[in-house]
């Protein structure tokens, strides 16, 4: 980002970053066939974490436009260390959304975990560059936007038998909604984070513009094909 995102220039940043949990081992947490989970996937040490979380959320605190809002997703490991990034900014908090999902780890002696944070953030406003927000881009009817804006939002698993995916891959649609709402057609959309593209495949499909990156080759030369 420092070296080839320009400062104020992007619209929203969605991301779905490491978090610092051995990610490229999940398939002994989660019990599943990690046969056609690409390989090489790009986790942080634990104790670097927070500093890690510092640089990082600090270029998108750059990047963004006066207004630019920027969306994190995160389990609860170390979501301490993300909130304690973002309030050492000068952005401001707009929501913690909960995305509830069904498919947590089997846990005997603990609740089982069936929940990401959405962190919802948003850079300050100046003159006439004002934070987005589409109330109703999706529904008209305003009982069917308010249900839709609830802060805790469901999030589905997406089945691709056979096919390549990335580890914790996040559904496009999941994606798609909080585009729709926080930007607009020729906005540019950030995830520094890219991973499977799900995000710049999610913005292309809504005649947004992307720009993102990725450590892992593997998933870089597979997925970012898939952005045409």
């Amino acid at each position: 980002m420092q070296q080839h995102v320009a400062s104020a220039s992007v619209d929203l940043v969605f991301t779905d970053p490491p978090y610092g949990i051995r990610g490229d081992q999940l398939d002994t947490h989660y019990n599943r066939d990690e046969t056609k989970v690409i390989a090489g996937y790009v986790d942080v040490p634990n104790d670097e974490y927070a500093e890690w979380c510092r640089t990082w959320i600090k270029q998108c605190e750059r990047v963004l436009r006066p207004g630019g809002s920027m969306y994190i997703v995160s389990g609860y490991s170390n979501l301490h260390h993300i909130l304690n990034a973002l309030h050492d900014t000068g952005m401001q908090e707009i929501n913690h959304i909960i995305a509830q999902y069904s498919f947590g780890v089997y846990t005997k002696r603990k609740w089982v975990s069936g929940h990401y944070h959405v962190l919802f953030w948003a850079k300050q406003e100046k003159g006439r560059q004002k934070r987005t927000f589409n109330t109703h881009c999706r529904f008209a009817d305003t009982t069917d936007s308010y249900n839709d804006r609830l802060s805790v939002q469901r999030l589905l698993r997406e089945y691709k038998h056979g096919e390549i995916r990335n580890n914790n891959q996040l559904a496009e649609s999941f994606i798609e909604k909080f585009i729709e709402y926080s930007s607009n057609p020729g906005d540019l959309i950030l995830d520094p984070f890219g991973g499977s593209f799900s995000t710049g495949r999610a913005a292309i499909a809504l005649a947004r513009r992307f720009v993102g990156f990725e450590l892992n080759p593997h998933a870089y030369q597979h997925f970012g094909q898939t952005l045409g």
